[in-house]
């Protein structure tokens, strides 16, 4: 689905670290690392997962990507040009070619704009187009979202759609602007099974399309499986596993990736699967960042070197990247 010597975007090293403040008067502080020296490549036309745990640094990755945040340190690279350095026409480009699309479609349509105004609203910022020109558009891109027919939906305000089409509705005005990236942040969370669905479709369809090269984070490794090409899965700001999607999922190789399948509802002719029971049953008491993050809760860890040291990403397979000393240890043997 896309070519490995084309990445469109490098994450490399990145860090991010948010300064907390004490709970009492004079009380230092302590400061939470959201993000520990990630790096990736995210390749042209495919969908790339990102999957974790609620606080894992997954939606810290995509507001640092999309500049709504800046890293403490490490950089992130667009079409070979660093993000953190682009000023005037070209940052004004980045903007319109990378788009992101966020949880919560009740928050993030504006109640007081009608649906036009928000699909269009890019437009007029960009200086694209006409009035003519531009309704023409939204109607163009509403329909490509299956909000249809779209004068139906030109003029009702947020309030008058469901969730799921408020959702289509924000998926229209990423689109709007024809990115070349797009980010979705959980962009299912709030919807039913049956919504999500048509919504995972839609976002498919601008990958086989148009070629949208996507971002998709998620707490689903379901989700996951049905929608990208590859995925990471991320632990405490940690990348813990990376690799193509199928076989991260069906043959997963970090304590953490088991884990999170262990955690999946197993029903129907599904409750035999493979239990790998990854977790301690008891965390253990251990001083904070030393060794692996994932050390305290790993019952396959080893004390002496998990609990001292952190593992990098080593190679198993052609694209398949795994941070667990014992895994090294037997494919070294």
């Amino acid at each position: 689905m896309h070519k490995r010597n084309e990445a469109v975007l490098k994450i490399r090293d990145v860090s991010k670290i948010y300064k907390t403040k004490g709970a009492f008067f004079g009380s230092k502080g302590k400061d939470v690392t959201a993000l520990n020296r990630i790096s990736l490549d995210i390749f042209k036309g495919e969908i790339f997962g990102l999957v974790g745990e609620s606080g894992s640094g997954k939606t810290t990755a995509g507001r640092l990507i999309v500049s709504l945040e800046e890293a403490n340190s490490g950089k992130i690279f667009l079409d070979g040009r660093e993000i953190v350095a682009l000023r005037g026409r070209a940052r004004k480009e980045f903007r319109r070619k990378v788009q992101m699309i966020f949880q919560d479609p009740y928050q993030s349509l504006n109640p007081q704009r009608s649906i036009y105004d928000t699909v269009s609203e890019p437009l007029k910022i960009h200086g694209m187009g006409n009035a003519s020109t531009r309704k023409d558009l939204a109607r163009e891109t509403l329909q490509s979202v299956g909000l249809s027919p779209p004068d139906d939906f030109l003029f009702r305000y947020p309030h008058r759609l469901s969730g799921g089409q408020r959702q289509r509705v924000a998926i229209a005005r990423a689109m709007i602007l024809n990115p070349t990236f797009v980010i979705s942040d959980e962009p299912t969370s709030m919807l039913d099974a049956s919504i999500s669905a048509q919504i995972f479709n839609i976002l498919l369809d601008m990958r086989n399309r148009l070629g949208v090269t996507q971002m998709f984070i998620t707490h689903s490794l379901a989700a996951a499986r049905y929608l990208c090409d590859r995925v990471a899965v991320i632990y405490r700001g940690n990348l813990m596993e990376v690799g193509p999607a199928e076989e991260v999922i069906r043959n997963p190789k970090h304590p953490y990736t088991q884990a999170l399948l262990d955690a999946v509802p197993k029903f129907g002719h599904d409750r035999d699967a493979r239990r790998y029971g990854s977790l301690l049953t008891k965390d253990r008491d251990v001083e904070e960042d030393v060794g692996c993050a994932f050390f305290p809760r790993c019952a396959a860890s080893d004390e002496d070197r998990c609990g001292c040291n952190t593992p990098g990403l080593s190679p198993l397979s052609d694209g398949h990247f795994v941070a667990f000393f014992l895994l090294e240890a037997t494919h070294e043997a």
